[in-house]
């Protein structure tokens, strides 16, 4: 199998690249956002932040096999807790899903987090999604807690995941 890259992005270089990929896995948008991906969904891609943190906190990158975009990635740097990063989005092509892209990835973003001292990597998944909680349970993302929808919210009840890192990008034995 080729080997994948992550590729710092901005919205400046890779906007309409990153409309591009997204309107591929417009599957996932869909489940999330109720409609195929615009421009505003990657606008909110590229500048959303948690709440609290400001946008230098936000990291994007293009997943890429060779010179093609297989996915893309949000990474945001200090939520909830300083040592953890945030994965906002991590949307793969559909044709690459089911073909070991996805776990190359986030072992490349585990070691970057581990050699930059991050100690936990989060995400909330979509509880509607399957595929995408069976991909984290595989590769040892533990519940953290329930983000159950909210009246404000866009309808989804969500499962905040976590992965505790140490010094070699690896889970520490007690959370396994």
């Amino acid at each position: 199998m080729p080997e994948i890259q992550l590729k710092k992005v901005s919205a400046a270089d890779a906007f309409e690249d990153v409309l591009d990929l997204a309107t591929r896995a417009r599957d996932y948008v869909i489940l999330e956002v109720g409609h195929a991906p615009d421009t505003e969904y990657i606008r909110q891609f590229f500048e959303e932040t948690p709440p609290g943190l400001s946008r230098d906190c936000l990291s994007h990158f293009c997943v890429m096999l060779g010179e093609e975009i297989a996915g893309i990635i949000c990474i945001a740097d200090g939520y909830e807790l300083p040592g953890d990063w945030w994965l906002g989005l991590v949307l793969l092509d559909p044709a690459y899903r089911g073909r070991g892209y996805g776990k190359q990835a986030l072992d490349l973003i585990k070691e970057v987090a581990a050699a930059e001292g991050k100690t936990a990597l989060k995400l909330a998944v979509l509880d509607a999604n399957i595929r995408a909680k069976m991909f984290w349970a595989r590769e040892g993302f533990d519940l953290h807690r329930l983000a159950p929808a909210t009246p404000d919210s866009d309808g989804h009840d969500r499962l905040v995941l976590r992965y505790t890192l140490n010094t070699r990008g690896e889970q520490h034995e007690t959370d396994r």
